[in-house]
């Protein structure tokens, strides 16, 4: 709820914020691969990411089949800066009465959930 909070002052919420740091780091990825990137369903993705290229954040362009390609445009990376420095602030606000070896210890168990939540390959 802070990072909501936080990300509305620039006109973002957390699950925009999400998709556009998930194109900056995989330019030129299928909506499928987002939907994965970003834990939503294809459905979820497709739609969050056509309303972010409505607003001139996203380029969508057509890939291999019925893959449609995404990258970040100037506005939405400058846009994807600004929710990163916000991101930063309110974590770091929320970790600052953990010791370092806690918020070590936090992004450890973090790491192997997210990896065990991980489809099999």
């Amino acid at each position: 709820m802070a990072c909501e909070a936080e990300l509305a002052r620039v006109g973002l919420t957390l699950p925009q914020w999400g998709m556009l740091h998930a194109v900056a780091t995989t330019p030129d990825s299928s909506t499928h691969a987002l939907a994965l990137f970003t834990g939503q369903s294809d459905q979820s993705a497709g739609a969050l990411v056509a309303r972010l290229g409505e607003r001139g954040l996203l380029e969508r362009r057509p890939g291999f089949g019925k893959a449609i390609l995404h990258r970040i445009t100037p506005a939405g990376e400058e846009l994807a800066k600004s929710g990163d420095a916000i991101m930063d602030e309110v974590m770091d606000r929320l970790l600052a009465g953990l010791s370092d070896q806690e918020v070590q210890t936090l992004r450890r168990c973090l790491r192997e959930i997210a990896e065990a939540a991980l489809p099999a390959v």
